[in-house]
């Protein structure tokens, strides 16, 4: 009996095995006959943890092969069948977690490389959960990606947008070394430019600065999320925000973001303008609490430039008051060299010489770096467009005594050799040779001076009060050597604007893609400037052209000049 009963243990226990046995070839054969090719394969090694690292690196090598393949273009069939096949159980993988930090972000690179919507759950996981010296790679990739999908055209869900910007609203830039991830999310922002982010970025605005000079509040504050914001207001043109931008030109603690208000009010004319002035003549009780943390009214000089680069009839008139009343040199100098960038009008002139004269001789200011104001605003005269101006410099220079001859020499003989006229150019050479008489000690005026003369010259003899042929001198090659081999065409630019109408603008605007010496380029678009009072939506757009092409070509010098001067012809045109 015993006998009977162990061998039919023994012979259940062989069928077991026999059987396991036969299972286990089973899974063999299946595995052997697995295609390694096939990406569904690896997406079926994803729920395996003891697999998973190695089939997120073989879906990345698919997913490169098939962008090679199609030579970077996400949206060729090759990469979109595969995209198909693995976007969304890649993001499964990532928003359900429990990976450890590499598998993680070998991971979410990944799926920041496809930039396919369909990973949207698992780059918001990336944004809401990050941790400072922890996730930074997560944040970094996954700002990459929602800026190449804004910039496809592929905009963001609300729910990813809300986890951008609670990243962002939380994130310090002092808290990581990894520059990349900084310029990464602030790029994000600004190619997402969600209009629900308006209203926030007006109180991240409000957030004061209390001390810029403390190096970690500098680069969370005025480096990255006031700095951010202001650019994201100037995308949307988000019009409520008006006042805040104005509320940082008028914080002293905020001097950094100025120049970046300013260009973001430039976007918003109509709105900017009535505050600007506001601004300027205290009118606003809201501005004069901020407005007397400053000394002595330089609030000014910050308020006065911002509304010259809006260059608007009302602005204009604002100022003209303002520079009546300015009761320091330094607001008088400030408001007296925006004054070119306003529409001409017979009061322009006479204010900024009145101006001149009312600053002493020998006085100094820290905003021209300790020196005079006379010599900048002689440099800024021939921006009025104006040959009178010639005649002025002329009389102020051979007046002049001393430091004071040596400091407005040079910026006034530049100025006069620009727009003088024809019947000016004998006085500005006997100017000249007057100087170069004197002892080698006593003498201001150098080769150059006489080189830009001549040049100057022989333009004006060959056109005289003739626009056109002035627009035609645009044509001819300018010479790399010497430095002053562009003032003929400086010259040109000058006298076109001068004796110039419309028909003479539209000509300047369509040689500016030919004109590529970066002092030439400057005087052809402030001649444009002079010569559309009104504004030109036209002008700005051609000038916008240029300056995309020069930034995809690598060549963007002067274009900063160029592209505000664009925004303020359409800010005319409003």
């Amino acid at each position: 009996m015993k006998t009977a009963r162990a061998f039919r243990l023994f012979a259940h226990l062989s069928l077991s095995a026999a059987t396991a046995a036969t299972v286990l070839a089973s899974g063999a054969l299946l595995t052997a006959c697995a295609d390694e090719n096939d990406p569904a394969t690896w997406v079926k090694r994803l729920d395996d943890p003891a697999q998973r690292p190695a089939a997120i690196k073989r879906l990345s090598e698919f997913f490169d092969t098939a962008m090679s393949n199609a030579k970077k273009n996400r949206e060729d069939a090759q990469v979109r069948t595969l995209l198909d096949t693995i976007a969304e159980p890649l993001t499964k993988q990532y928003t359900a977690g429990n990976l450890d930090d590499k598998t993680r972000k070998d991971l979410i690179k990944l799926l920041a490389d496809t930039r396919d919507p369909r990973t949207a759950p698992a780059l918001a996981k990336a944004f809401n959960e990050f941790e400072p010296k922890k996730t930074d790679d997560d944040v970094k990739y996954a700002s990459l990606s929602v800026k190449g999908m804004a910039e496809a055209g592929k905009a963001p869900d609300q729910s990813l947008q809300d986890a951008l910007w609670n990243c962002f609203s939380k994130f310090h830039a002092s808290e990581t070394n990894l520059s990349e991830l900084v310029k990464g999310l602030h790029d994000a922002m600004l190619a997402v430019k969600s209009p629900s982010w308006g209203p926030k970025c007006v109180e991240k605005l409000a957030v004061p600065v209390k001390d810029p000079k403390d190096p970690t509040e500098a680069r969370d504050q005025i480096q990255f999320s006031q700095l951010t914001c202001i650019q994201v207001e100037k995308e949307l043109k988000f019009a409520p925000s008006v006042k805040s931008l104005v509320n940082v030109l008028l914080t002293p603690t905020k001097k950094d973001l100025a120049a970046s208000a300013s260009s973001a009010l430039m976007t918003m004319p109509k709105e900017a303008e009535p505050m600007l002035i506001a601004a300027l003549v205290g009118s606003d009780p809201d501005f004069a609490k901020l407005e007397a943390l400053w000394d002595q009214k330089s609030y000014i000089m910050v308020v006065g430039e911002s509304l010259a680069y809006l260059g608007r009839p009302a602005g204009r008139d604002a100022a003209l008051t303002a520079l009546a009343a300015a009761d320091t040199d330094a607001n008088r100098a400030a408001l007296a060299l925006s004054l070119y960038r306003y529409p001409a009008d017979p009061r322009i002139v006479p204010a900024f010489l009145d101006a001149y004269k009312k600053i002493p001789d020998g006085s100094s200011n820290d905003m021209f770096g300790g020196r005079n104001p006379h010599a900048p605003l002689m440099s800024v005269s021939a921006n009025l467009y104006d040959s009178s101006i010639a005649d002025w410099v002329l009389k102020e220079i051979a007046t002049a005594k001393d430091d004071e001859r040596d400091a407005t020499a040079l910026a006034g003989i530049e100025s006069a050799i620009k727009v003088m006229a024809p019947n000016q150019v004998g006085a500005v050479t006997a100017a000249f040779a007057k100087d170069q008489a004197l002892p080698k000690d006593k003498q201001v005026y150098t080769p150059r001076e006489a080189e830009m003369l001549k040049a100057a010259s022989a333009v004006e003899t060959k056109c005289a009060q003739d626009p056109a042929c002035y627009v035609k001198v645009l044509d001819e090659p300018i010479p790399s050597s010497p430095p002053t081999a562009n003032m003929a065409a400086v010259k040109a630019t000058y006298m076109a604007a001068i004796y110039g109408n419309d028909a003479t603008r539209q000509a300047l605007v369509d040689h500016l893609d030919k004109v590529h010496n970066p002092g030439v380029r400057l005087a052809l678009v402030q001649a444009v400037m002079h010569l559309a009072p009104k504004g030109d939506a036209a002008a700005a757009t051609a000038f916008e052209k240029v300056v995309t092409a020069d930034q995809a070509s690598g060549t963007t010098t002067g274009d900063n000049d160029v592209a505000r001067i664009a925004l303020l012809l359409r800010a005319r045109t409003m």
